[in-house]
């Protein structure tokens, strides 16, 4: 039985080591599930106020750090019978769309005049300095959050 030197023993060590930093050795665990939470961030949510009956605006601006698309479906609160996703196609023109993406590693600002959620009709009065409770509904996940009512005019 032969001996291995304490210096062959090191530089064993050290090139399992680099191996293993750079994922060369590969791994007996399966790959976790895609968690989209910890890569996605929305900010700046806010919505307009509103009376019982009427419609409200929904604010944000969603930041995608993950290396896939993300597509919002659209948004769920208990303040609202329906929500759409509105967006300008013109001058004056605006449409309603079904989902919206969010390329890997940008983001899509709602607080422009060009895209927004619609909340309505409400089913109660909505009141500036309140909080409303959220959840924005992607294809592969949901985000919980909060809106601050803002005055009018934001």
């Amino acid at each position: 039985m032969s001996t291995i030197s304490t210096k062959k023993l090191l530089a064993i060590a050290a090139a399992l080591t680099l191996a293993a930093a750079f994922g060369l050795l590969g791994s007996a665990a399966a790959d976790p599930a895609p968690s989209y939470h910890g890569r996605i961030t929305v900010e700046n949510v806010w919505v307009t106020p509103g009376r019982t009956g009427d419609q409200s605006m929904l604010r944000f601006r969603i930041i995608n750090e993950s290396e896939d698309p993300v597509h919002l479906l659209g948004v769920t609160t208990p303040v609202a019978l329906d929500t759409r996703i509105i967006g300008r196609i013109g001058d004056h023109e605006t449409a309603t769309f079904e989902s919206v993406s969010v390329r890997a590693d940008t983001d899509l600002d709602l607080n422009s005049d060009h895209m927004w959620i619609e909340l309505g009709p409400l089913t109660r009065e909505v009141k500036p300095g309140e909080t409303i409770p959220l959840e924005l509904v992607f294809l592969r996940t949901r985000i919980r959050t909060e809106a601050h009512v803002h005055g009018v005019g934001g």
